[in-house]
């Protein structure tokens, strides 16, 4: 037993996250079993991924320095396992969600941007439409799945490990949180409410590259070209605005970090942040909500972080 509990002190805050949110999540599907659908493949996956991830983490933290540097695949999920990880309980997060019926908050989050504006933003700037407007809001939009790897990659490729470590525990809790709003309060956005999906790529045209990326993207959340009712099978995960929050944190922590990737990130987030209004992504309430919980994972994280981990101390001596 105290081996055990010797091989979890090798775990920092962002894998003890991951191990929170995996248990909570599979205490979901055990505690609903007669909704879900093989329930017991999603639960056993759950279990093996759990015993896989404490054994390489463990592994790779009791190496002496040397070993850790001649490790190279230890080393690589030690740090990466982050993207497969999250990718797997988005799309688990879905499956749970899909198996229940359908309620949609989506009437809510209109008549709280009607109160707020008087108008629906994403209706209101469709008179300014524009191709080329178009072409760069949706590429701008696409790339933002590649941000949170690029920006770990910065950190990674200069060996900032403690950096790196505490910039996954935020970006973990932010994904973790905004899983959390997509069950309270799931909705599927203006695509669906306030237009025809099925019209979006001749009512908002782009370019060249607009209609491939809406497809690989409609793909990813599980829209499949052909969808004879893309609005049931939909992701649920308009509110809040995960893109909002995570480029948000990912500001933060550039900014935090004393990174020059802060005046790249900065920029790149206030137009991807106004894409997903014009794109009809998102209601101008989930952006807010996205906000919101950046604010909160920062302050819990921070709280946290500072308390149980050495780089508090490294902040301090950088500031």
């Amino acid at each position: 037993m105290k081996k055990i509990f010797d091989k979890f002190r090798c775990f920092d805050a962002a894998d003890l996250t991951n191990q929170v949110f995996l248990i909570t999540l599979s205490i979901i599907i055990a505690g609903n079993y007669n909704k879900i659908e093989n329930w017991y493949i999603y639960l056993g996956l759950n279990i093996v991924l759990n015993f896989i991830l404490f054994y390489f983490i463990s592994r790779y933290e009791q190496k002496s320095v040397y070993g850790k540097s001649i490790s190279k695949v230890s080393k690589f999920i030690r740090f990466w396992y982050v993207i497969f990880v999250i990718i797997l309980f988005f799309k688990e997060i879905y499956l749970i969600m899909i198996s229940f019926e359908p309620s949609f908050y989506d009437d809510l989050l209109i008549k709280i941007d009607y109160w707020i504006f008087g108008i629906q933003p994403a209706q209101f700037l469709y008179q300014y439409k524009s191709r080329l407007l178009t072409e760069i809001l949706q590429i701008t939009y696409s790339l933002f799945y590649l941000m949170p790897v690029i920006f770990g990659l910065d950190l990674y490729l200069r060996k900032r490990f403690d950096e790196f470590k505490y910039s996954l525990f935020v970006i973990f809790f932010g994904f973790y949180l905004s899983f959390i709003g997509y069950l309270i309060l799931p909705a599927i956005g203006p695509r669906f409410t306030l237009f025809n999906f099925q019209n979006l790529n001749t009512d908002l045209p782009g370019l060249f590259f607009t209609n491939v990326l809406r497809d690989l993207i409609n793909l990813g959340e599980s829209i499949p070209k052909e969808a004879v009712n893309p609005a049931f099978i939909a992701q649920r995960d308009a509110f809040p605005s995960g893109h909002t929050e995570l480029i948000l944190l990912i500001v933060y922590l550039s900014h935090k970090l004393k990174s020059k990737s802060f005046y790249f990130y900065l920029p790149y987030a206030i137009l991807m942040i106004f894409s997903t209004i014009y794109l009809r992504y998102h209601y101008v309430i989930d952006i807010i909500g996205g906000f919101i919980f950046a604010v909160v994972t920062v302050l819990i994280t921070n709280w946290i972080y500072n308390r149980k981990s050495s780089i508090g101390s490294v902040f301090r001596k950088r500031e």
